[in-house]
């Protein structure tokens, strides 16, 4: 993988470069744990202040309470979001003493869980469909959070090339329907004048769980390509864009850890993860073509440009795929974070509702400065001010839990 280390690092560069213009702060980012000083406590109750700091995207100092309830919260979902969840959640533990304990087990999986009350809160790559909504209603109404951005990928397993495949939409669908079946294909050859493909047989990674990764991709695919539509959904695209689908072709691994190391460890293998898994384990991944014709590296800035959304809906469910950005990376999305508005009806006790909701606020604020160095996007001010607003619509009993 002779283009790795190149690529990679600049990259890493792009990213740092552009999580003020994706948070809305025009200053790098400082890590999380420098917000506040060491010596800051964790309160005992939700009265107690823990101090002050000027967050990405906000304009004023942002106080925490961090409320410590009995110490610990409970997560599962998103194989997606855990990178930086377990980057955020480890910071969060210095600064308030609360340990975050999260199962990386698949945004289907952890919205299951969050339905049977089983953990606090789900994280998922995509938001909930209405069925997801009615099978929660007796615990209460949903809040969905979105907390980052990131890409998804079309990584790959071959060595010895020069440059980054570059790959159309037709060639990806038809790479995931099992119609481009070797690397050489004419298809890919014609996308990449000057590349030498070797002949070696493409093999097909897909999720075998419930994955929001898989709704980011199969939504790109669902907009982009009538015949994946029509083999996968039967004509319905709502069949064919979901968290799982009928794969024509390849073998399924859990979550996106398991699809990448199914990637590595086949030779001209290929699937979809997030680039933070591409990126942490060196392997590379294609520059895909935009709705604007250019081909598109799934940076920051061009994640950011396809987030980069005039406004968002009211209920904060919403897709970015497929963008008319024209720098924008077309196969981008977020992860949310699902709780209950009522805390009461879910939660034993107010104190580790105060406590859940604490740990998301700090998340939207001073949790941002984590994303840029693990290759996700920050929010971008407006949509951080509808964030807010929806965490300080949760409640406990009617009561509203944070001021």
């Amino acid at each position: 993988m002779t283009i790795g280390n190149r690529r990679f690092g600049a990259i890493a560069i792009a990213a740092t470069m552009a999580i003020a213009a994706c948070s809305g702060s025009a200053t790098t980012a400082a890590p999380a744990t420098s917000a506040s000083p060491p010596s800051a406590a964790p309160a005992a109750s939700p009265s107690t202040a823990s101090g002050a700091s000027t967050a990405p995207g906000s304009a004023a100092p942002v106080a925490y309470r961090c409320t410590k309830g009995d110490g610990t919260l409970s997560g599962a979902g998103s194989t997606f979001i855990n990178p930086l969840l377990s980057k955020m959640a480890g910071d969060y533990n210095t600064k308030c003493g609360v340990q975050v304990n999260y199962q990386s087990i698949g945004s289907g999986g952890g919205v299951k869980a969050w339905q049977q009350n089983t953990v606090d809160f789900g994280a998922s790559d995509a938001y909930l469909a209405d069925s997801e909504i009615a099978a929660a209603a007796a615990n209460g109404t949903p809040i969905e959070v979105p907390v980052t951005f990131g890409a998804v990928v079309v990584a790959y397993n071959l060595t010895g090339l020069s440059a980054p495949i570059k790959m159309t939409p037709d060639i990806i669908a038809n790479i995931f329907l099992g119609k481009i079946s070797t690397w050489n294909d004419a298809a890919l050859t014609a996308a990449n004048p000057g590349l030498s493909l070797p002949g070696t047989a493409i093999s097909v990674v897909h999720r075998s769980d419930g994955s929001g990764t898989t709704s980011i991709f199969t939504h790109y695919l669902t907009a982009v390509s009538p015949d994946w539509v029509t083999t996968v959904g039967a004509g319905d695209p709502t069949k064919s864009a979901a968290k799982t689908v009928t794969w024509p072709v390849g073998q399924g691994a859990s979550g996106n850890e398991g699809v990448t190391q199914g990637i590595k460890g086949t030779d001209g293998g290929v699937g979809y993860i997030d680039v933070a898994y591409a990126i942490q384990n060196q392997i590379p991944f294609a520059d895909v073509q935009n709705k604007s014709g250019s081909f598109i590296t799934a940076t920051l800035p061009a994640v950011a440009a396809a987030a980069n959304l005039a406004s968002f809906p009211p209920d904060l469910r919403f897709n970015l795929v497929n963008t008319d950005a024209a720098d924008g990376y077309p196969i981008a999305g977020a992860t949310w974070i699902i709780v209950y508005k009522d805390l009461s009806k879910v939660l034993k006790t107010q104190a580790r509702a105060n406590e859940l909701v604490d740990f998301i606020w700090w998340v939207i604020h001073d949790g941002q400065a984590d994303s840029a160095a693990l290759d996700y996007g920050a929010l971008p001010a407006n949509l951080l001010a509808q964030d807010e607003a929806a965490l300080k619509s949760i409640n406990w009993a009617g009561a509203p839990l944070l001021p």
